[in-house]
């Protein structure tokens, strides 16, 4: 497959960046999201913006979308106070506003609480101003397309912010782990992540809440097998307002997605600091050689997420006969 040249002016956006309030007691957690399961998180990076500024700056990344989901910062089953879930938007308020052009904000919210969950999104937006917000794709053994979800998905489409699913460990992920090995340990993950797309397509999402934008994550994208005609349907008929990270920078793997769901529902995702591999040239070298155009790769790039965090700002904006 011949690589292409890229857009000169092609800017990076990195959906998939994690941080972790520097204060936040992880006694309940460890170092690990579940005991002997998963890849171990460098902690010390995570509580680290100014290291992150300085690899964001190093690394060519003209934007980084921070997040905090509910597992991290809370494990799989534990209870989610909203008083707890407010604090850490406060900081990442913060985070934003001392970083100002640098990094936005995903806000933390438990969707599966109900109509708590709507509320910490409601505040996170509409107060904090944050630009998003970050969901684990399943927690009690629901899914996004669970009734419980809905109030705060309905929040985010009414505000038109866009929603990252992000994956969580698969219940009794220690024998998947065990079975996959290294090279497959978050295979359990992309199965939740996987599921809950398909309970997005389940539940009519796309048509009931038709401005709600969900991001899910590549280590789903086995789902997008079982979706492919739905996919073409809701491409067909303008609603399918789903996308999916890049995750990793792997040239096949970037077609296959934007082969099945289009270039403009692609956006790249490097998982900091879990990977360490989202540079500028590495991710614009990986889409050329991905086969796409020039134009395909600016809106993988950037140019899809761009939309995606300012989707709100141009709603809202008036009009040139109005201004």
């Amino acid at each position: 497959m011949s690589t292409l040249p890229a857009p000169v002016d092609v800017e990076i956006v990195d959906l998939h960046t994690h941080y972790r309030p520097h204060w936040w007691d992880e006694s309940g957690l460890g170092r690990r999201l579940a005991a002997g399961t998963g890849p171990g998180l460098d902690y010390a990076k995570l509580d680290d913006i100014d290291d992150l500024t300085r690899e964001t700056d190093a690394g060519g990344i003209a934007l980084r979308a921070l997040s905090a989901p509910v597992e991290l910062l809370f494990g799989p089953g534990a209870d989610v106070p909203t008083s707890a879930v407010r604090r850490v938007n406060e900081h990442l308020r913060q985070i934003v506003d001392d970083h100002a052009g640098r990094f936005v904000g995903l806000a933390t919210v438990d969707a599966y609480a109900g109509d708590a969950g709507a509320e910490q999104a409601r505040y996170a937006i509409e107060e904090l101003g944050l630009h998003g917000l970050v969901l684990d794709s399943s927690r009690h053994d629901l899914y996004v397309g669970s009734p419980q979800v809905r109030p705060t998905l309905e929040v985010a489409a009414a505000h038109r912010v866009p929603v990252f699913v992000h994956p969580v460990f698969a219940p009794h992920a220690g024998p998947l782990v065990a079975a996959a090995g290294r090279d497959g340990n978050s295979f359990g993950r992309g199965l939740t992540n996987g599921t809950s797309f398909l309970s997005v397509l389940h539940a009519g999402l796309p048509e009931l809440l038709p401005d709600l934008h969900l991001v899910f994550t590549a280590l789903g994208a086995g789902s997008l097998l079982f979706a492919a005609d739905r996919i073409a349907e809701y491409a067909g008929g303008g609603t399918l307002n789903v996308y999916f990270d890049t995750l990793r920078f792997h040239p096949p793997t970037l077609r296959y997605l934007v082969d099945v769901l289009g270039a403009e529902r692609v956006v790249v995702g490097s998982d900091w600091p879990i990977r360490l591999d989202g540079r500028r040239s590495g991710i614009l070298a990986a889409l050329g050689a991905a086969g796409l155009s020039p134009t395909e790769q600016a809106l993988v790039a950037g140019g899809n997420a761009r939309r995606l965090l300012t989707a709100r700002t141009q709603a809202t904006a008036p009009d040139e006969e109005g201004s």
